[in-house]
């Protein structure tokens, strides 16, 4: 069976298995960098929950010979545990000041976003944009976040400046900066070292305390010259995905070279996704600037 007749085969069993009591719609919906992802929208009539299931985990069970039956039994298990804790309350999502506290400020390609930013608060920054977005997981749901469109302005009754103070505030006092050595962490997720461990000793990881949606630490006020004076010299910028970046000091490295390694590790071994820029950025301790590294 091919993905396409999976997907109407596996919408059926799940109508079928919820003898009716449930809306079940296939739907197609965009991620970051215009990723388009395959979903199953299960809604009970007249509730406000419609948990969105996506279905590239569930087919890829499937090629491993796991039959149609359970896995609507899994997406219907995956629905009732939503409907009993739900990530986010409606009332919670209706009302600003309860949403709120749950607001934080993440970094987004500019340019492989661009149709997406008409329909969302943000502010330009390099080749990147910030965007606003809130956090799902009070309820145990591992790292789910909303993205904020200018409807939940309009919803809230705010402005976008109002969003991005709250916005900023949050993520300043909550995302607190993680900076490691990367020899520490090449056990966790080797995916960006450029040599050996011992040409590793002076490249550096920077994200949050949550290592999610971590990139815009480099944005933070004064977190660009607070580097530069650690290092005591020029350094790089990697935007290695939009969770983290790579330091490294400008000493020893050539950009070309490093802007060529960015671009084959965005090609070839980050999910589309999940890709934050394919330029590498300089800061210069004299001038106080970090900006995008001229080839």
């Amino acid at each position: 069976m091919n993905y396409e007749k999976f997907r109407e085969v596996l919408a059926e069993e799940v109508r079928r298995q919820s003898e009716g009591k449930l809306q079940v719609r296939l739907n197609t919906l965009t991620k970051n960098n215009g990723v388009a992802a395959d979903a199953l929208e299960v809604q009970e009539p007249g509730s406000h929950y419609v948990p969105v299931l996506y279905l590239d985990s569930f087919y890829e069970q499937y090629l491993r010979g796991v039959g149609i039956a359970h896995l609507a039994s899994l997406i219907l298990d995956c629905y009732e545990e939503f409907r009993r804790r739900p990530p986010l309350r409606p009332e919670q999502l209706e009302n600003y000041e309860k949403a709120a506290p749950s607001v934080f400020c993440k970094v987004i390609n500019y340019e492989r976003n661009r149709r997406l930013l008409e329909a969302v608060p943000h502010e330009r920054w390099l080749d990147l944009a910030v965007v606003y977005y809130c956090q799902l997981d009070f309820q145990g749901t591992e790292n789910a976040t909303l993205l904020l469109h200018n409807s939940h302005l309009k919803l809230w009754g705010i402005s976008r400046e109002q969003l991005r103070e709250r916005a900023w505030a949050n993520t300043l006092e909550q995302l607190t900066p993680l900076w490691q050595d990367l020899k520490e962490v090449l056990g966790e997720d080797d995916r960006f070292a450029p040599g050996e461990p011992e040409e590793l000793a002076s490249i550096y990881l920077l994200t949050n305390i949550r290592k999610c949606l971590g990139a815009i630490c480099i944005h933070y006020p004064r977190m660009a010259e607070q580097i530069g004076e650690k290092l005591q010299s020029d350094y790089y910028v990697l935007p290695s995905s939009v969770h983290e970046c790579l330091i490294l000091p400008a000493r020893g490295y050539d950009g070309r070279q490093l802007k060529e390694m960015v671009k084959e590790i965005n090609d070839t071994r980050l999910p589309p996704q999940e890709i934050l820029s394919d330029q590498v950025y300089y800061y210069d301790r004299n001038l106080r600037r970090l900006g995008i590294r001229e080839a």
